[in-house]
């Protein structure tokens, strides 16, 4: 018996290796393909998408603003922690940190595929129109990026410079005096980093809800929207992944730590399902037919609100609702995974949806140059769906986060030093 227990731990570190090794090999393959259809995309333009005229926006903005929202949801969560004193989330801290960072930068690579004459990506910056909430947005994502960087390392370089790491970048006192400079100055940081965090998703929320052209997205209530479904997906991310990396021994956590991040998911979720029901009620109790919102019920995409609403909303808050639930890690892991597909779709359904109907008041329509099944060159509502392109450089550009996030979960000291 013991000779087959002692085989068996022998060869667990060996089955990982292998597994690890695969992983990172299919990533690897999977970032090749999203960069050859990449460049493909730019060779051809943006017609091999399903973006058009009308559809100005597809599944490369979708995901960059579920990944904004990931990471604002990530630093926000460890920020409040850090300011309010929660010791809760101090095993997760580092991890939640690492998490925002790679979102962001994820988000801000998301924009490039997008853009379509890449080369002309200077001009954002020489030629940039400050009263466009597009480059507020851009300027403050570039920001952001810098500020969980710095917050990140300050948590970080004492146990880099320990290791004898070059991520250190120099640091020297690996003391307790050290220490407790780095821990006063991650106090201060997160002052400004909290409200940057909120600040982030609020400007992505104002790109579409100053647009009085867009009955869908013209509303006061979409940055809170943004911020309440921020703290639902990027809470929802660091748990998964704080239950993924538990495994792997390289962070610790008793599961009452899960059982209150699942707790603290549900109030998130309510909040969320609460601001969507104002939303939904404003657009749709005066009964205007012609309303964007009635497309979320009775529309061809009522089956993608059906989806947010019950998969993403309704489920896991019935799932973490229940205290001995949650006291179940695969419960709570389940419910997040719900969660974040619900908001995912709540993204999705705001673009195409608020992209659904032309904006344009006078008759025929968006102009489209070629004449569509009816007859008519002229666009008044339209209906998008990604191209297999689309998919493709999304699931690449995912991939090379998933490599990122995966050596830093190796090499990255991630447990606090008590």
């Amino acid at each position: 018996m013991s000779a087959v227990s002692t085989e068996s731990v022998a060869a667990a570190p060996a089955r990982g290796s292998r597994g690890l090794t695969f992983w990172i090999v299919a990533l690897v393959a999977l970032i090749l393909l999203g960069f050859g259809v990449w460049i493909y995309q730019v060779a051809r333009g943006l017609q091999v998408t399903n973006m058009r005229d009308n559809v100005i926006w597809g599944l490369y903005i979708i995901s960059f603003m579920f990944f904004v929202g990931l990471s604002a949801g990530g630093l926000i969560v460890a920020s409040a922690g850090r300011l309010f004193g929660v010791e809760r989330f101090a095993p997760i801290v580092r991890l939640a940190i690492v998490e925002a960072t790679i979102t962001i930068a994820t988000a801000a690579l998301l924009i490039i595929p997008d853009l379509g004459h890449v080369q002309h990506f200077y001009n954002l910056f020489i030629h940039a129109h400050w009263l466009s909430p597009m480059i507020w947005d851009l300027t403050v994502i570039l920001i952001y990026l810098v500020l969980s960087l710095l917050y990140l390392w300050l948590y970080m370089r004492r146990d880099l410079a320990a290791q004898g790491s070059w991520l250190a970048l120099g640091t020297k006192d690996t003391g307790e005096a050290g220490r407790d400079r780095d821990h006063h100055l991650t106090y201060i940081l997160a002052w400004i980093a909290l409200p940057a965090a909120v600040l982030v998703h609020s400007i992505t929320a104002w790109i579409f809800g100053l647009q009085i052209s867009r009955g869908f997205w013209y509303s006061s209530i979409m940055p809170p929207l943004f911020v309440s479904s921020a703290l639902v997906s990027g809470l929802a991310l660091v748990t998964i992944i704080a239950f993924v990396v538990r495994r792997s021994g390289r962070i610790s956590f008793g599961d009452e730590l899960g059982s209150f991040l699942g707790g603290l998911l549900a109030v998130f979720l309510a909040v969320e399902a609460f601001l969507v029901l104002c939303e939904v009620l404003a657009g749709y109790y005066p009964g205007i037919p012609t309303d964007a919102v009635h497309q979320l019920f009775t529309g061809r995409y009522a089956p993608g609100f059906a989806v947010e609403i019950v998969v993403g909303l309704v489920i896991p808050f019935v799932l973490l609702a229940v205290a001995a639930w949650r006291r179940r890690p695969q419960i709570v892991v389940l419910a997040s995974v719900l969660a974040l597909i619900g908001i995912f779709v709540h993204r999705a359904n705001l673009i195409v949806i608020g992209l659904g109907k032309d904006p344009i008041a006078l008759a025929p329509g968006t102009p489209l140059g070629i004449p569509q099944a009816n007859g008519s060159s002229f666009a008044t509502s339209s209906v998008y769906f990604p191209s297999i392109w689309e998919f493709l450089i999304v699931a690449g550009i995912i991939a090379l986060s998933a490599l990122v996030f995966t050596l830093a979960i190796r090499y990255l000291p991630l447990k606090e030093k008590s």
